[in-house]
């Protein structure tokens, strides 16, 4: 009987915890915000968890390039050199695969330490244009919180 209250109080804890945790995210999170009707452009929301900072965040933004990259119809290199692939993300915002360039927007970005195992993990709110070649007014985006 005693381990079973132990167990109870440890798991009453433990959802304690994790709705404390959830209630300090930001509502992008879980609930994407609506575009402008007319606007140019949708909101995505990549994560990834690394080491480091830049590590997850080139992994987020990798993630949204690709995903973006795919929606558009564009193919996708899934063998270039990871090296490669950070150092263009770092240094080019504007991806320009086979003649079409994609515009990518950060509004917003949340950054979680695991105390689990020490990772990083970076979600970024993007605005991402709704066709290639074109350039979106993105509009700022301040509900971060």
């Amino acid at each position: 009987m005693k381990r079973l209250v132990i167990v109870i109080l440890t798991l009453v804890c433990a959802f304690s915890l994790e709705a404390q945790i959830n209630a300090s995210r930001p509502s992008w999170l879980t609930r994407l915000p609506k575009a402008p009707r007319k606007a140019m452009y949708y909101y995505r929301v990549t994560t990834a968890e690394a080491r480091t900072y830049e590590q997850a965040y080139a992994k987020a933004f990798a993630a949204a390039i690709q995903e973006s990259r795919w929606k558009l119809g564009v193919a996708v290199d899934i063998n270039t050199n990871e090296e490669e692939q950070k150092q263009n993300i770092i240094n080019n915002i504007n991806v320009q695969p086979s003649q079409v360039r994609l515009q990518l927007n950060k509004a917003c970005e949340y950054i979680e330490n695991s105390t689990v195992n020490m990772n990083v993990r970076v979600s970024i709110l993007w605005q991402v244009a709704r066709y290639g070649n074109v350039d979106p007014q993105f509009d700022d985006f301040t509900d971060c919180e």
